[in-house]
């Protein structure tokens, strides 16, 4: 998810969107393809880039997974950040990205 921080930064730079710099920190975080693809789309609307910034500090603590995550643990490391509009938004988009695939 470290990632995620450094591409929001570039995002100015490099002329990518935003949603292209959510979808890119999901699956470096380990968020499957498509999810990630359906799941960007919503975090880009909805969450500012300094939640996306909180967001991108939730990867993995020593022995946990770093790709091939279930939606579940995606959204526990989101629950990390402290942020309630951060977890349900990550949340909804999971859920519904999940249940459409």
């Amino acid at each position: 998810m470290m990632r995620l921080l450094a591409v929001l930064a570039l995002i100015g730079l490099s002329g990518c969107s935003k949603q292209e710099a959510v979808r890119t920190g999901l699956i470096d975080a380990g968020v499957s393809g498509p999810v990630a693809d359906c799941m960007s789309a919503e975090m880009a609307k909805r969450l500012s880039v300094a939640q996306l910034r909180k967001l991108s500090r939730a990867a993995a603590r020593p022995g946990e997974a770093s790709s091939g995550l279930t939606v579940s643990q995606y959204i526990d490391r989101a629950n990390r950040v402290g942020d309630p509009q951060v977890v349900a938004v990550t949340a909804a988009a999971a859920a519904y990205c999940a249940a459409i695939r």
